[in-house]
């Protein structure tokens, strides 16, 4: 009876089988025809699940032409596949390639080789593909490809690396340059209108293309007094985007000349919640005031600083500080303004760069100028003098010169500072200590200098300073290179120790001509340009090229 019914089981189960392989409910792939249609059946297949995932070792490699980069791609097999895998990378910037690699069956990684040709140009950051593909099946990674040039080389990528840009119909000047957050290029100046020089605002992308949606058509150009004579000479960008510019204004009669500091949205409009419609005029009750230097400080206030003429005859230092809202800080020095002689009997003291120096743990404010040597002095918080530095607050006639002054200033996260500019019209440098007494731990000589003559036999000078992440100091200005009065920019970089990095351009120096022929050029502003795409930071040098009238100029350099 036990074997009988097992039988009969077994028949059934048989039944049930075929019954399935014939159209039953059961079957996924097959599609049951209609009742009496006569169609034959529709085969639905599905896409293969992915059997291999596909990684990189780095999402963005830098090529100097002439040179290669490796990359390693990764496999990572699933359920049980077991194939070879070919990778191929496409979309690679010109002059780049890549031979196709294989991962080998039951392997798991294999290394990419790109190579540059030696004549490859630089590129902006190109994002390839990528593509892993085995049995019909691929898988993805994008790679950015950059082609970059040597530290000091001129970066082509910045539109041919050499912008000239005219403003309007007379002659245009860069005075100071600012980059923003998202890598866009600000440059602050002058330029010639039909109704006297107007003070002057562009924008760049970060790779070069003036920002058609900044002010009109990337430039703004504002009236600041009645006499047709504004300029910026400074230029600082908030946290919040807004964009700070600092100068002189021509206020016509007997009061002459008088700090301008305006602010603009992030458009170029001018800031209505600042000043007077976007504009501060300070005068410090002489014919003469100029403001040359800005500072924003931590806590949301401006610092300008420059210089005034004295009733004793002489030009002094000359500070204002503001709070957020444009208004003169009563809380620094004599209502809002500070003013300090450096040296004696009528001497000619600008204050041509500020930075905020931390001491023991408490911001100080440094100025630094000049007119005949470097000099410096340091106030406190409150705008006193600051004892601890030098001789009661000041530090002068840094190099015994007469000819010279320091036109830039960095300050050091270690409490030191360096102040760049020209001796005797050479480029020049000075490391100070926290006390404000010379270095001894840099320059050539151990003495806390540095000159050099970038143009042996003529006039050069540096009149910006950035110092770079790792330390290492760039000096920008103009060179006249030969016999006449045709400069060019130049570029010097010192190792962290005062010292030339001979692996930076030509032996340290970068000399570019912007305008055509032997016309001059010459630079007055530095700035360094981070770009999350490139795993590098660059220098952005601003002046005038000479061209038919002198023009907004800017380059771009590796580092």
């Amino acid at each position: 009876m036990k074997h009988a019914m097992q039988s009969t089981m077994t028949v059934v189960a048989v039944l049930a089988l075929g019954l399935a392989a014939c159209g039953g409910s059961g079957g996924n792939d097959t599609a049951a025809p209609e009742s009496g249609s006569g169609t034959p059946p529709v085969i639905v297949t599905p896409p293969p699940s992915a059997s291999f995932a596909l990684t990189l070792d780095t999402d963005k490699v830098v090529l100097l032409p002439g040179g290669t980069a490796r990359v390693l791609a990764s496999v990572t097999r699933l359920a049980g596949f077991n194939d070879a895998v070919t990778i191929e990378l496409s979309g690679l910037p010109s002059g780049v390639s890549a031979a196709p690699a294989e991962v080998s069956a039951g392997a798991s990684s294999v290394e990419l080789v790109l190579s540059a040709q030696a004549a490859a140009p630089h590129s902006l950051p190109t994002i390839g593909t990528a593509q892993g593909r085995a049995a019909g099946q691929s898988a993805d990674k994008a790679l950015t490809v950059t082609v970059r040039g040597a530290a000091g080389d001129v970066d082509t990528s910045f539109a041919g690396g050499t912008i000239v840009t005219p403003v309007d119909i007379g002659e245009d000047y860069v005075n100071a340059v600012a980059v923003q957050a998202d890598g866009k290029v600000l440059a602050a100046g002058s330029s010639g209108t039909v109704k006297g020089t107007q003070l002057a605002l562009l924008r760049y992308g970060r790779d070069g293309t003036l920002d058609t949606t900044f002010g009109n058509g990337g430039k703004v150009l504002t009236a600041v007094g009645p006499a047709g004579n504004d300029v910026a000479h400074a230029i600082a960008v908030q946290a919040d985007g807004k964009i700070v510019v600092a100068g002189s204004t021509d206020q016509g009669g007997s009061v002459g000349l008088d700090f301008a500091l305006l602010r603009y949205n992030a458009d170029g409009s001018p800031d209505g919640t600042f000043g007077n419609g976007g504009r501060v005029l300070t005068d410090f009750g002489s014919a003469t005031d100029r403001a040359w230097a800005l500072l924003l400080t931590a806590d949301g206030k401006i610092v300008l600083g420059g210089q005034t003429n004295t009733s004793a005859g002489g030009v002094d230092f000359a500070l204002a500080r503001y709070s957020p809202n444009g208004a003169l800080d009563t809380g620094f020095g004599n209502g809002g303004k500070v003013v300090t002689p450096l040296k004696s009997n009528g001497g000619t003291d600008i204050v041509r760069a500020l930075a905020v120096q931390t001491v023991n743990g408490s911001e100080r404010i440094l100025a630094a100028g000049g007119e005949g040597d470097f000099i410096a002095a340091r106030y406190t918080d409150s705008g006193e003098l600051d004892n601890g530095f030098g001789v009661n607050g000041k530090v002068v006639g840094l190099f015994g010169a007469s000819i010279g002054s320091a036109y830039a200033l960095a300050a050091l996260p270690s409490g030191e500072a360096v102040l760049a500019g020209h001796i005797g019209h050479n480029f020049a440098a000075v490391q100070l200590t926290a006390a404000g007494l010379l270095d001894n731990r840099f320059g050539p000589a151990h003495d806390g200098r540095f000159t050099m003559a970038v143009s042996p036999a003529n006039w050069d000078e540096a009149s910006a300073l950035v110092r770079q992440p790792d330390g290492k100091l760039i000096l920008g200005g103009w060179v006249f290179p030969g016999p006449g009065t045709a400069g060019d920019f130049a570029t010097l970089r010192l190792s962290a120790d005062g010292t030339v990095d001979a692996g930076f351009g030509n032996a340290g120096v970068t000399i570019k001509p912007m305008a055509t022929g032997t016309k001059s050029d010459q630079a007055h502003a530095l700035a360094l340009q981070s770009d999350d795409r490139i795993p590098t930071v660059r220098a952005i040098l601003a002046g005038e090229a000479n061209g038919s009238n002198h023009d907004v100029a800017l380059t771009r350099l590796w580092l």
